[in-house]
């Protein structure tokens, strides 16, 4: 089925000449895995990020664990395609990610955010959303027995009280390596607390974009991002509604993909994905707090939306997306939804095709 996608021209990276709009995708189809699938007795679900390996050819899934269901864990996930139609995803392998000390994830502290699989050095680098409000960027080299945690800039931490650094469960939600793995793209969900507010109804929310050498681990730029304000509201007065950003991932050409996920209560989810494009915006870098009248923010540009009523599409708690394989000449894009360990939640998969002349892989 096509979607009917808002496409525009985008400003580019400049070594990404002769990139342009991308075609609009195609849902090839959707495979569901129920809330009461179980691997070596342990659920498999809460799946908070993707990233795909080219090497291997397989995606990395994380699952955010909470304190009842272990350790965080990565799912090894291969993908089929039949007849243009998603015809299988088998969970080819799991293994839980050590802890930073020998003691072993404390209780809120091992709640996964984004993944990203560096295919050439062989690491795995993922984001932590703490409950405490303490986000948090680990990496594991190849063979390591511990992961390293990255020093972040003091702006994302938390001091005085409830007043800086980032929202409690609203750390690092994206994480992506650039195309040749030299850069890593963190996400904050929402504004960091002296930045700003979190997305409203007439405002939008300034979150940051955190950009990391993933040799030397050093922080070498940030960027402004404006989310959109909540584009529905609840069903009853008084309900929750919300609107951040929740998935990253990287285009060849050094653009970003963002996903921004808004949740009105009684009225379902809605889902943009955005083409991001740092440009003409301001490193902010250094800066503790935002200068809003002066930070040009990334330039974004809407790819396609999935909103409730569309026919055929569950638009649910999407967390994670990566590019994938080329398939039968098309690249392919994986979604998947988090079910938080709910009974009667699945965790969807949904496997897209993108018709491009220049393939992701």
């Amino acid at each position: 089925m096509r979607l009917n996608v808002l496409m525009s021209v985008l400003f580019l990276l400049p070594h990404a000449a002769g990139a342009g709009p991308l075609p609009a995708p195609e849902l090839v189809g959707e495979i569901a895995l129920p809330s009461g699938l179980s691997l070596g007795g342990i659920p498999f679900g809460a799946i908070s990020g993707l990233s795909y390996d080219p090497k291997s050819g397989a995606f990395f899934a994380l699952s955010e664990p909470d304190g009842d269901h272990g350790a965080p864990r990565v799912y090894r996930l291969a993908v089929s395609v039949k007849d243009g139609r998603f015809a299988g995803l088998d969970i080819a392998g799991e293994e839980d990610l050590p802890a930073p000390g020998q003691s072993g994830w404390a209780p809120g502290g091992s709640d996964g955010g984004g993944i990203a699989v560096d295919p050439r050095e062989g690491a795995v680098f993922w984001s932590v959303e703490a409950a405490d409000g303490s986000p948090a960027l680990y990496v594991l080299p190849r063979g390591a027995a511990h992961p390293r945690a990255l020093s972040l800039p003091p702006a994302f931490l938390p001091r005085g009280g409830r007043a800086h650094g980032t929202r409690a469960g609203q750390g690092f939600e994206g994480l992506t390596l650039n195309r040749d793995a030299h850069l890593l793209v963190g996400a904050t969900g929402s504004a960091l607390r002296q930045d700003g507010p979190e997305a409203s109804f007439t405002a939008p929310s300034p979150i940051r974009l955190l950009i990391t050498d993933s040799r030397s681990l050093k922080p070498v730029a940030q960027y402004l991002y404006l989310t959109d304000t909540i584009p529905a509201r609840p069903a009853t007065i008084g309900g929750r509604a919300a609107n951040g950003l929740s998935a990253l991932a990287s285009l060849p050409d050094g653009r970003l993909v963002a996903v921004e996920r808004a949740e009105a209560e009684g009225s379902g989810s809605n889902i943009r994905f955005y083409v991001v494009s740092t440009v003409g915006a301001t490193n902010v870098n250094g800066q503790d707090r935002l200068d809003l009248a002066h930070d040009l923010p990334v330039q974004k540009d809407l790819w396609f939306a999935l909103r409730p009523g569309m026919t055929g599409i569950t638009a649910d708690d999407l967390e994670g997306l990566a590019f994938g394989p080329v398939i039968d000449g098309k690249d392919t894009l994986l979604t998947v939804s988090d079910n938080h360990f709910a009974r009667h939640r699945a965790t969807r998969f949904k496997l897209f095709e993108i018709d491009r002349p220049d393939h992701t892989n």
